[in-house]
């Protein structure tokens, strides 16, 4: 992007600080950078709702080590989960740019809403503080869905596990503390609703009745 064109962009991306928008997540926050690009008239690229969000919630979507950078893999994994296989908010691609369908408007208002007045509209979104970013939630979904126990499981087995298949999910051992455990399973658990995985939150709860004893 030219210095004249990011110039154009700091002119109406106005920084917001940090306590109005860190209770909203990601996806929310994106779908605010769009519409306000469309109510600019300025093409919907990924490129540009990269730098809008760097400017909007520089927080977010700085490049973590060198954070006066974008951080444009984040923002990308974001875009993708705004499509109809997962939020279902925004329509379009990397090529055609993206756009606001009817949920998409309905969560912009809200957004909107509350980056205007934190404390009163925060609760009526439902959002949490996210925890610190270490791992990224479509890796951690793809090795939950690769081992032995997610497998069989979606073949309908529900029982007569071997040992190995509890600790494989956990990448855990035997006699590790519970608390660590509790930890891990927490962590997939969030990756999951993160990316609005419906199937694997319902076979992380169906994990935490199946081996109770494992956590307790």
């Amino acid at each position: 992007m030219s210095n004249t064109r990011l110039k154009e962009f700091k002119q109406f991306c106005k920084p917001f600080p940090l306590e109005a928008y860190k209770s909203i997540d990601n996806n929310r926050l994106a779908v605010y950078a769009i519409k306000i690009l469309q109510r600019k008239k300025i093409p919907v690229t990924e490129e540009a709702v990269t730098v809008a969000l760097f400017l909007f919630f520089p927080e977010k979507f700085s490049l973590i080590g060198f954070e006066q950078y974008p951080d444009s893999e984040r923002v990308h994994r974001t875009l993708l989960q705004l499509g109809p296989k997962w939020r279902n908010w925004a329509t379009g691609n990397t090529h055609t740019g993206f756009s606001l369908n009817e949920n998409g408007e309905l969560v912009f208002k809200q957004v909107e809403q509350t980056l205007k007045n934190p404390p009163k509209f925060a609760k009526t979104l439902r959002l949490k503080t996210p925890k610190p970013r270490t791992r990224d939630p479509e890796q951690e979904i793809k090795e939950i869905e690769e081992t032995s126990l997610f497998k069989e499981y979606n073949q309908g087995k529900r029982e007569n596990f071997s040992e190995f298949a509890i600790w494989e999910l956990l990448k855990s051992y035997p006699y590790a503390p519970k608390e660590a455990l509790k930890d891990r399973f927490e962590k997939m658990l969030e990756c999951a609703k993160l990316s609005d995985r419906k199937d694997i939150i319902q076979f992380l709860k169906w994990v935490k009745d199946a081996f109770a004893n494992v956590f307790a």
